[in-house]
């Protein structure tokens, strides 16, 4: 019976993404197998929050050590309104910026140096698109309900590109996959969109009734959801998705708006 719920979530999972954002995409390429350590980089820049920027090395793929932080690396970020910043590390390994705060519409430029290699990215920052509302919805097969999200993509080509994040009481799981969602072909389109959890603990539900459900919902560039996209439809974890950062190194550059919702999981059984 797990089984079956497994395929019958794959399934319905596609299903909803072909309907809901019926998309041209094309088969995307990326890096495979093990690799020597490679620098991984993670660039965020959200409205009206200080840029901050993860420098680390890549591990073994036995290795459940984490991935280290790197120290010592120049980290610069800029943007189009003539502002420049060397984030400092604080205590947690983060490059912080004191004064760079996202800006919608503002285009910003990341530069990284470790060991006299550069590494760079630009990502733009679209207008803030928010959530109309949240809702849950249960397949009839299904123990327990998932988040279903509803909103408007704005007509006109500056918002195509969106990104949930799912906390649950709280926390992001570790094996809920990400939903990074193109609007390119339904512009100015409602969209409802449900998005698939499960874990691969097959007797454990991850959503129980009572749960606080809350949504990061992200407006992102076509460079971030290229790196995203790729990423949640990684299922060997021995390969790399498509990075949207030049010089070599893993990771992704992403200036994003930001919108967030709440609901508290119930469903009827």
């Amino acid at each position: 019976m797990n089984n079956i719920k497994n395929i019958y979530i794959i399934i319905l999972s596609a299903l909803f993404i072909l309907l809901g954002l019926t998309s041209c995409e094309k088969e995307i390429d990326v890096d495979l197998n093990s690799v020597p350590p490679r620098i991984q980089i993670e660039g965020i820049v959200k409205q009206g929050q200080p840029a901050t920027v993860r420098v680390s090395h890549t591990i073994d793929f036995n290795d459940n050590s984490g991935y280290p932080f790197l120290k010592g690396a120049i980290v610069k970020v800029s943007d189009d309104a003539g502002n420049s910043e060397i984030l400092q590390q604080d205590a947690t390994g983060w490059y912080v910026a004191e004064n760079i705060k996202g800006v919608i519409g503002r285009t910003y430029y990341m530069s990284v140096t470790y060991e006299d290699i550069e590494y760079t990215s630009t990502s733009q920052m679209p207008p803030l698109v928010k959530l109309d509302s949240l809702s849950m919805y249960r397949a009839p097969i299904m123990d327990f309900a998932v988040p279903m999200i509803h909103f408007t993509d704005p007509k006109g080509e500056t918002n195509q590109y969106y990104r949930c994040l799912v906390y649950i009481n709280g926390k992001q799981h570790p094996d809920v996959n990400e939903l990074a969602l193109s609007a390119e072909f339904v512009d100015g389109s409602p969209i409802h969109q449900f998005l698939p959890i499960f874990t691969y603990d097959e007797d454990v539900d991850p959503i129980e009734k009572g749960d606080e459900i809350m949504i990061e919902f992200q407006c992102i560039d076509k460079g971030a959801y290229t790196f995203f996209y790729t990423l949640s439809r990684i299922e060997d974890s021995k390969t790399n998705p498509t990075s949207n950062i030049t010089g070599g190194a893993l990771g992704y550059f992403c200036a994003s708006t930001v919108d967030q919702m709440t609901i508290i999981a119930d469903w009827e059984d």
